[in-house]
């Protein structure tokens, strides 16, 4: 199933993942579904297991980019924020910690932006679409600095999402072109008291 063009008439208020994906949306697994619909700060909570690349350029952009690192059954905690039809992801890998901003772009799109403070080291598209398990989103462009990244350079970024006896998995594969893994994590997550997915 395809993902449907960003619903720029939405107003703001609505989720993110929402907006973007219109009536799709509804065809997501529960607990993703459940994940996404982002109305009030939330935080879920679970494990995952991190494998970075070894090559030099793989470790230097890891490390500026704050990606966690290496290690298995990792405590994960992720907190969703929205902010001004934006959603902060905050999340953290043991006392590693890893937060981007994610905005609705162009042709049905959503944009994540990571970096220190205020400073955006990086700007990645990525296309979302509903599967028949679950949700995918993949890497369709990216900025470094604000300059644009040619097509031949652009890392290989797939996510995907689905549930699994009532529980949230994801699986998250980053590679650089001519050098390898930049990093893949996978694992689970489970809404916390204080979340409120909805039904």
């Amino acid at each position: 199933m395809k993902s449907a063009p960003g619903m720029t008439g939405q107003p703001q208020t609505m989720p993110l993942y929402r907006r973007v994906l219109g009536p799709d949306f509804d065809h997501l697994p529960p607990l993703v579904r459940a994940l996404h619909d982002v109305r009030e700060k939330s935080t879920w909570i679970g494990r995952a297991d991190v494998e970075r690349g070894t090559s030099i350029l793989c470790r230097i952009i890891a490390a500026l980019a704050g990606l966690p690192p290496t290690g298995a059954e990792q405590p994960l905690a992720v907190t969703f924020t929205p902010e001004n039809g934006s959603e902060i992801w905050h999340r953290a890998f043991g006392q590693a910690v890893f937060r981007t901003r994610q905005v609705a772009g162009d042709n049905g799109n959503i944009q994540e932006t990571a970096g220190p403070l205020r400073l955006v080291l990086a700007r990645l598209t990525m296309k979302p679409s509903v599967t028949a398990d679950g949700l995918s989103l993949d890497l369709v462009g990216l900025h470094v600095l604000g300059i644009p990244t040619p097509r031949f350079a652009v890392p290989v970024i797939v996510t995907r999402e689905y549930d699994v006896d009532g529980c949230y998995r994801f699986e998250v594969e980053a590679q650089i072109k001519g050098f390898g893994r930049l990093v893949r994590y996978a694992g689970w997550l489970v809404p916390t008291q204080s979340s409120t997915p909805a039904t």
